[in-house]
């Protein structure tokens, strides 16, 4: 819950960081029912530009940002190299993403997903990399008894991060044979380090969430310290 005494916990970001995670909140907002983007406003050398951010592109320096005015689009393109000042609206719910780790990050009920569901996205995810792996994978996510709404909610995005992580990995064929011929079965859970180990074919994963999602490996780095295993 964002308060004045959060606030202050709050550290100095470049105006790129700020981009990025603006750009990783409405890629999950756009997915929603009702979206919740965040409002932004841009200061430059010819005044104040204000409206929703809907996209950000690094490579071309862009910044889109967008107003609805009686069913109409009001579309404004800004140069990212522009801009003097970000001043940001409507992201009390992201503010953990702005606090390096900071603030602790609880999701919203509606995000957390049962055990039941969590055991049938395993199951999903499985089955689905039989066709880019060649075989069906077995994948646990060891949560101990009673594991929290904020992993039951990180263990999703994991699950979702490892299926698209061995996809990319399979388009690789001396990769994808490495590793259809020792490893069956993923077994992942949360803890300090970013670690991976291959014993008995059981591919043993563990995520950081020092800093909330921030901390887990990316796709490229997970690839990479799989393919390091195999």
């Amino acid at each position: 819950m964002m308060n004045f005494k959060t606030m202050l916990q709050l550290p100095v970001l470049e105006t790129n960081e700020v981009l990025e995670i603006l750009q990783e909140v409405a890629d999950h907002e756009r997915k929603q029912e009702n979206p919740n983007m965040p409002k932004i406003s841009f200061s430059n050398t010819e005044g104040t530009i204000s409206g929703y951010f809907i996209n950000y592109d690094r490579d071309k320096g862009v910044v889109l940002i967008g107003n609805w005015y009686d069913n109409e689009a009001d579309l404004q393109y800004v140069s990212f190299h522009s801009i003097s000042c970000i001043m940001l609206q409507n992201v009390k719910d992201y503010v953990h993403l702005l606090s390096d780790g900071k603030i602790p990050f609880t999701p919203r009920p509606e995000e957390v997903p049962t055990q039941l569901q969590l055991k049938k996205e395993l199951k999903a995810a499985g089955v689905a990399l039989k066709e880019p792996l060649g075989k069906t994978l077995s994948i646990v996510f060891n949560a101990g008894e009673n594991p929290s709404d904020t992993q039951k909610y990180y263990a999703k995005k994991a699950i979702n991060l490892l299926q698209e992580t061995l996809v990319i990995l399979a388009e690789n064929n001396l990769a994808k044979e490495a590793f259809s011929e020792t490893v069956d079965a993923i077994e992942f859970e949360f803890a300090k380090a970013n670690t991976i180990e291959l014993s008995d074919s059981v591919l043993r994963i563990t995520f950081s969430l020092e800093k909330g999602w921030k901390s887990v490996l990316n796709k490229t780095e997970l690839q990479n310290a799989i393919e390091k295993n195999l």
